[in-house]
């Protein structure tokens, strides 16, 4: 038999469980950013993604506050999105699952370039 203290509870256990997802994605995007500027500035490496490699040659700064701003929209978003599906207890299996396929996909993403980052690092030492 459910209760609704049960109910609550569960509710306030998937908020957190959102808010580990959204700092997770949020540390993973600023290891990111230092792991490119470390790279860049102090080994001379090369940014791969298109949309930031200009931005890393010639003006590190604006990289930095698009960079760090980018990664806490989507921290704030993915936070966001994941409330708003608790509160509204919504039962949509497609919706709860493209939510947690896009904390895996950003994720694994992130941790593929932190990886690469460090990689590049570690051989330009």
């Amino acid at each position: 038999m459910h209760t609704i203290h049960d109910g609550e509870k569960q509710k306030k256990l998937m908020l957190k469980k959102g808010i580990v997802f959204c700092f997770a994605l949020i540390i993973m995007g600023t290891l990111d950013w230092a792991t490119t500027v470390t790279g860049t500035l102090c080994f001379g490496a090369i940014e791969i993604n298109p949309l930031f490699a200009e931005l890393t040659q010639n003006n590190i700064l604006l990289f930095s506050l698009v960079k760090l701003a980018a990664v806490i929209l989507v921290g704030t978003l993915f936070y966001k999105a994941d409330k708003r599906e608790t509160i509204m207890k919504s039962d949509s299996y497609v919706g709860k699952h493209a939510l947690e396929s896009g904390y895996a996909l950003s994720l694994i993403v992130l941790t593929f370039a932190v990886t690469n980052n460090i990689i590049a690092v570690a051989g330009a030492i």
